[in-house]
């Protein structure tokens, strides 16, 4: 009997710990690792490794009687803009893996019996974001052991309609805000909505249409737009 059975069958099994861990390699992004700030405010370590607390709330890991994999739900504060940055920089982290390990306190390395082997492991990936506001970022998620059949891309299919958030000028500074912009426009040539010139930052908005994809990326290369112009070639 391991010794993470013995405490779940004990009369007093001591508090049980979720850790997460986000790990956006695949992307070319880094692992984030993070627990919920119910905790305390100290980070908490285990097999070495640090867990920063961060305000969350998950749901939807309960198994059914159906056999089919949970898809649970998970939220996360965007207070501190903790992962807008990989957000953006990352395709809204669509990919990424995501672990949750369940511990009791005593297995922490701080903990009355310090046992990394005393876990249950439970493996996501990211399936697509759900929404993104200054409070919160909700992803839903997929287990990996549900991916045969899956169709790419993850996300809905648009003919003429680009669905990447585009840089907005902030007229207090002075400058653009690229806080939630996804779109990698960085240039200082400027189009209004219908895609004609303009010199003002201010009038700079994107049509969100392939034509205004090519006035600032060219006419040339790979458009990075999220629109699938081609779509309607198929049935």
């Amino acid at each position: 009997m391991t010794a993470l059975t013995e405490a779940i069958q004990s009369f007093e099994p001591g508090d049980l710990i979720e850790l997460f861990e986000l790990d956006a390699t695949s992307l070319g992004g880094q692992v984030y690792r993070f627990t919920s700030s119910v905790y305390g405010e100290n980070s908490v370590v285990f097999d070495g490794l640090t867990y920063t607390p961060i305000d969350f709330k998950s749901s939807g890991w309960e198994v059914n009687g159906k056999g089919l994999q949970p898809t649970p739900v998970i939220s996360i504060s965007n207070v501190a803009l903790v992962l807008s940055s990989a957000v953006i920089d990352f395709d809204d982290l669509i990919g990424a893996v995501i672990t949750r390990i369940r511990t009791f306190r005593q297995f922490l390395d701080d903990g009355a019996e310090p046992n990394p082997t005393a876990v249950k492991i439970d493996i996501y990936r990211v399936e697509r974001k759900s929404s993104h506001n200054k409070v919160f970022i909700e992803w839903e998620l997929s287990s990996v052991l549900d991916q045969q059949g899956v169709r790419l891309p993850g996300r809905q299919i648009l003919k003429d309609a680009c669905t990447h958030r585009y840089r907005r000028y902030d007229s207090d500074t002075g400058a653009f805000d690229y806080t939630t912009a996804t779109c990698p426009y960085a240039g200082s040539v400027y189009f209004t909505a219908t895609d004609s010139p303009t010199a003002s930052p201010a009038l700079d908005v994107c049509g969100k249409r392939l034509t205004s994809c090519r006035a600032r990326f060219g006419e040339h290369g790979n458009l990075p737009t999220r629109a699938f112009p081609g779509s309607a070639r198929f049935t």
